[in-house]
């Protein structure tokens, strides 16, 4: 081994280290011992990480395509920004929740509990979601949210209905692609019709179910959605906004707990 650093990988194969025999590393091995004692030494003198200095400047006139992923959170005042105690705090809380979630699906997968199965929408039926988490609803044509995709729809509240909070037997028993899409729907219904405590509520479940690690496309949901946060906290017009908590509560957890730290209030 190089260092005592190294992982504890097993040789592959054996040398014999004791052998005193010199040899010339211009002429061919005499032996396969040799040859191993000659990789050896030669590996020895390379360095660990080497970096390629390329000069990109020769592919700047041929890029077609320019893609920069925004900034981090849009400036606020001071008193909106959550205090890194009270972060360190939710995001504490958090994993243990997290954690409580996991130990219940375990208890219902050995059947020591037995609660009442719920009857949940298909994964990719958006309007259905939209009814069971907002109650009541008015459907908006897909084209008037940029965000939205072609099979993605928009919803709005109407009639005061509430619909169906994120109670634990309904998360618990929702499969991780449900998760995955009815987060992706909330993020397009936020970006639409602005936040609510409700939502705030859902985001707060679907985040607690969501597996890690992230796969690429999650990561970029979930940033997208602590942008809207960002933005929405930026509009508030004082720091005893009802919405103010909540938002930085799911700010926080993009950015602390799911590791988004370029997203994190300071």
């Amino acid at each position: 081994m190089d260092s005592d650093s190294d992982p504890p990988y097993e040789k592959a194969l054996l040398v014999d280290e004791n052998c005193d025999d010199e040899f010339d590393l211009n002429i061919p091995p005499a032996s396969g011992n040799e040859y191993l004692r000659r990789v050896r030494k030669e590996a020895m003198g390379c360095p660990k990480v080497v970096v390629a200095d390329l000069d990109t400047s020769a592919f700047l006139t041929q890029q077609t395509v320019k893609v920069s992923e925004p900034g981090g959170l849009l400036p606020v005042p001071e008193s909106f920004k959550a205090p890194m105690s009270w972060q360190r705090l939710q995001v504490a809380e958090f994993a243990s929740l997290r954690q409580k979630l996991i130990q219940y699906r375990a208890l219902i997968k050995q059947k020591k509990i037995t609660p009442r199965i719920p009857n949940l929408p298909h994964a990719n039926n958006a309007e259905s979601w939209c009814k069971l988490c907002f109650g009541k609803l008015r459907l908006k044509p897909t084209q008037q949210s940029a965000a939205n995709t072609n099979n993605e729809e928009t919803c709005e509240d109407s009639l005061g209905e509430e619909g169906t909070p994120p109670l634990l037997h309904i998360v618990a028993f929702m499969s991780q692609h449900q998760v995955t899409k009815v987060l992706e729907y909330h993020v397009n219904w936020l970006e639409a019709t602005g936040f609510s405590s409700r939502q705030g509520r859902w985001f707060f479940a679907l985040l607690a179910n969501l597996q890690k690690p992230l796969t690429p496309e999650i990561c970029a949901w979930i940033r997208h959605l602590a942008r809207l946060c960002s933005n929405i906290r930026a509009s508030l017009e004082t720091a005893d906004d009802p919405c103010l908590n909540e938002l930085n509560l799911i700010i926080c957890l993009v950015s602390r707990y799911f590791e988004q730290q370029d997203l994190a209030d300071p």
